[in-house]
């Protein structure tokens, strides 16, 4: 349950992120003056934090965010953006890069600091890297799909996370590499009897993964597509020479974005699926659920298992001045084997959320969802970004 202040600080904050922007002022005569003079304010801080050149923009994003495993969360974000080709206009489907460190901290204890980067090169190389040094106390729920999940045990987790992929473009949309994952994870049981020594990995251990990769992209944004279609492929072997564990993964997302009207209303749909095969650790099991997989369920350990499959669609649109909204639905499941397992206790999501433009020229949202789903499960997240 959340607490009336972290209630007050997302109000405080949903205040504060509808008057940021570095794009135009508001311009809508149906927006009250003292909001329009609260944009002002707040367009004149944040060119404070906004450095903008020829070839890059640098700016400075302060975060909050929510979820029921990290309690509220603080941090802050530098953001780097360039174009490493000096023109973005050189080809249709060319991205930004970026550098973007996060620092954070939590109501709960958890402290991280994230190094992700995305480079996008002039002859049509991708390569994306993701740093992550976290501690973090946790839950662990136990394996399976299980309808009664009361019982969990309470563990702390410190781990050192290397993951990325390296990819060559064949064509602007069709590109094909390699993806990579290394993991450091020290685990720690302070509570429960659900983690235990029957659970591989229940005290942690280095994994070290390799594989190739497919992923064709035509989407008009990285950010907030409107249209157009994203696949990816994947396959990962943890070979034990390199690590603790032997095991493999593969796999497969797809995201289509139908474009409704011209006023950003937009139809967007996944279907993801995740297969693990051989001795895998839980704390790399697919899961089922957090806050980009299926938000009716809060907490991603929860529902875990050697497979998981979802599919979810979301209509988005704005509402007023900065403001908009989601409605999203959604169903999905996790089971040890391919077989008749994968059709019982199915779980169906349904909610909707509110949408704030961070930065209205990217149409980058700062998003509050509240989901639902069958078993009595629920989901509420305040994060940036769309969940897919």
């Amino acid at each position: 349950m959340i607490s009336n202040k972290y209630l007050l600080v997302v109000v405080l904050w949903l205040i504060y992120i509808a008057t940021y922007g570095q794009a135009d002022r508001v311009k809508d005569e149906r927006v009250p003056g003292v909001i329009k003079k609260m944009a002002d304010l707040a367009d004149k801080g944040v060119d404070l934090l906004t450095f903008e050149k020829e070839k890059y923009t640098f700016f400075i994003l302060p975060l909050v965010a929510y979820e029921e495993r990290s309690q509220l969360e603080l941090g802050i974000m530098p953001v780097w953006r360039f174009y490493m080709g000096g023109n973005k206009e050189i080809a249709k489907y060319d991205r930004p890069s970026n550098i973007s460190p996060y620092i954070r901290y939590s109501t709960s204890g958890m402290y991280a600091l994230n190094i992700t980067s995305n480079f996008y090169t002039k002859n049509d190389w991708y390569i994306r890297n993701k740093w992550i040094y976290e501690w973090m106390p946790d839950k662990f729920y136990s394996i399976g799909n299980w309808e009664d999940k009361e019982l969990y045990a309470e563990m702390e987790v410190k781990s050192l996370q290397f993951r990325g992929e390296v990819m060559k473009g064949l064509t602007r949309e069709f590109y094909a590499g390699i993806n990579y994952d290394i993991g450091l994870f020290d685990v720690k049981v302070v509570g429960g009897s659900v983690l235990n020594n029957g659970v591989l990995g229940y005290d942690g251990g280095d994994v070290l993964g390799l594989g190739p990769m497919l992923r064709y992209d035509d989407r008009n944004s990285i950010v907030f597509p409107d249209k157009g279609s994203f696949a990816s492929l994947s396959y990962m072997h943890y070979p034990k020479v390199w690590g603790d564990y032997s095991f493999s993964t593969v796999t497969l997302d797809v995201r289509r974005f139908i474009s409704l009207t011209k006023k950003d209303r937009v139809l967007a749909s996944q279907f993801y699926l995740k297969s693990a095969h051989g001795n895998v650790p839980f704390f790399r099991l697919p899961v089922l659920g957090g806050k980009k997989l299926l938000r009716g369920i809060s907490h991603p350990y929860k529902y875990m298992d050697k497979n998981s499959v979802y599919m979810q669609t979301a209509y988005r649109s704005p509402l007023w001045w900065r403001l908009g909204y989601e409605v999203f639905t959604g169903v999905g499941n996790i089971s040890e084997k391919w077989d008749a397992s994968i059709w019982k206790n199915i779980h169906v999501m349904l909610g909707a959320g509110l949408r704030v433009k961070v930065i209205e020229k990217e149409k980058l949202n700062f998003r509050f969802d509240y989901g639902i789903s069958s078993g009595g499960n629920s989901g509420f997240f305040f994060t940036l970004g769309e969940a897919f």
